[in-house]
Parts: C-alpha cells; structure tokens; sequence
C-alpha cells in the first residue's frame, strides 16, 4: 500500500497531518522555495508518510520525548532546544510524541531548490542523510528564529529574504548531512562596475518587488555565487542591502519635504507606512513623522 504524500506547501496535507494551526506560518507570503511555521502543542501522532522535499524541525522549549520511525528505522528522542530533525525528500517517515509537543519550529525546502544549489556547488545527485533528533544544530535554530521573526513581523524584506535563506539552508544541508565530493571552484568577485550596476538597477526598482534571482541575472551569476561574493563585496547580504537602499530613499524623500508619508512607503516599495515606520524606527531610533519634524525644527 502506497504512503500518503505530505507537502507542507500543500493546505490539504497540512490540514490533514496536522489538523491544529500553527501558532504563524508563511501561508500567506508569496515563498516559493521555503515554507515555515512556528508551532506548540500537546499530544502529537502522525501515521507513517512520505515527505514531499525536505523537512526540517528544531525543538525550542520545553523537553520533549518522541519515538520517530524513518526509512524503517525507529528510535526514542529526546528533544531538547536546539535539537534537529531533518527528513529528506521522499523518505518514509512517522513520529509520535511520548509527552507533550512542546514548542518548534518546521521547515519545508523544496527539492527543485536542493538540486539547484546542489548542482551550483558542484554536487551531483545529492541525496540527503536523516537526522533523527540527536543533535543540536544551533546554525539552524538561529535561522528558524529569523525566519520566525521575519514572519511575525508580516515578511518586511519579502520574497527576497526567503529566498536567501532557502539557499543558505539548502547548502547547510548538502554539506553537513550528506558526505559529498565538492568541486572547487574560485568564487568571482563582484568589481566596482557591477556594485554601482546593481545600485542603479536597485533604485530603478524600489518601488516594486526585487528578487534574487533578478539581482543575480543583472550580473550574469548563480543566485548561490551572487549571495557569497555581494555580501564579501559588500559587508551585507542581498535582502539587508535593499532594505538599505529603501531606507536611504526614504530619508531622502523626508528630507525635500513634498510628499506624504504613504506616498514615500510606497515608492520605497514597503507594503504599507506601518511597515516603513517599523523600519526605519529600528534603523534610526525615530518614526518618519518625528524624524521630518526634526528637520524642519532644525531649518527653523
């Protein structure tokens, strides 16, 4: 008899495998290669599944007991912050929890997005090791935490944020749960041309949506290439880099004193002026409005 399918970017499968809601998720922003959601709970059982891409879980508090079955081999965790489990695409798998679920986060990367950074690192046919919740991965809890505050914050940085940390967990992955040969290969770097390019295409986009594929293409790159060599470049990666520039053009725009508050979220390209205010406060310690009032006090 055939395994039920589970593909956490599918409603349906989510639903049926896990009938409670999770605490957030990112449902409802348009990420294409990651899914996440922040989750707690009390009793917990799933019936033996296959996972469709690969499925990552890190344990926050409190200590949890779990008994997992994966690929035919079953053995008793105990879950404590930190503690990870990583099933790969296509493996047999099920999980049920001797005390209460407790508090986790769980990701979902999509296959297409391991085969790429895979190929991009020189791995061919990558075939991912699981993990069974025997270890701590702090580099990955460290992730889900920004993940989680990215999410509750209402995805501020957009699909480019998700996107670059799909393929910061996609090489994680490949590099620490499988034993592979890397080929090496010299990393380009980026010059001073392709910096004030990239700047330019930048500003020309602010108001819109920018992505890293679109940021890579610009200079003829791999999306995995164009993260390492921008931030070397740099000092930031793509996603804080933008945000940068938005937050630059906002100052800019309250300096001359012409337009709105929500004009200039808008043409910043920020969802709406809470998310601008939001931003801008924790990168320069005052709301937009107190920020222009200054300046005119000061022109006075």
């Amino acid at each position: 008899m055939a395994l039920l399918q589970l593909d956490f970017k599918n409603e349906r499968d989510r639903t049926l495998f896990l009938p409670a809601q999770p605490v957030r998720s990112s449902t409802d922003f348009a990420w294409k290669s990651l899914y996440f959601e922040h989750r707690t709970g009390g009793d917990f059982e799933t019936e033996e599944h296959e996972m469709s891409g690969h499925y990552l879980m890190v344990k926050l508090n409190p200590f949890s007991k779990a008994e997992r079955k994966v690929d035919g081999r079953t053995q008793i965790e105990n879950q404590r912050r930190g503690t990870l489990v990583y099933i790969p695409d296509g493996c047999p798998h099920r999980v049920r929890y001797l005390t209460k679920l407790g508090g986790l986060h769980l990701m979902s990367l999509s296959k297409d997005i391991l085969a790429e950074v895979a190929g991009e690192l020189g791995v061919s046919n990558f075939s991912g090791v699981p993990s069974l919740g025997e270890n701590e991965d702090r580099f990955v809890l460290e992730i889900a935490e920004s993940l989680n505050r990215e999410v509750e914050a209402g995805n501020p940085h957009g699909t480019l944020f998700a996107e670059t940390y799909a393929r910061v967990l996609a090489t994680h992955i490949i590099t620490r749960y499988r034993v592979v040969e890397v080929t090496n290969k010299k990393l380009p770097n980026l010059n001073q041309k392709q910096i004030r390019w990239l700047d330019q295409y930048i500003e020309a986009m602010l108001p819109h949506s920018i992505s890293l594929p679109e940021l890579a293409k610009q200079v003829g790159l791999s999306q995995y290439y164009f993260c390492r060599v921008f931030k070397d470049a740099t000092g930031l990666p793509p996603y804080q880099y933008v945000l940068h520039k938005r937050l630059e053009f906002v100052c800019e725009c309250l300096k001359k004193d012409t337009m709105s508050i929500q004009d200039i979220a808008f043409s910043a390209g920020f969802g709406d002026p809470i998310q601008m205010a939001k931003q801008f406060k924790q990168a320069h310690g005052v709301s937009p409005s107190q920020y222009r009032a200054a300046l005119r006090s000061s022109m006075r």
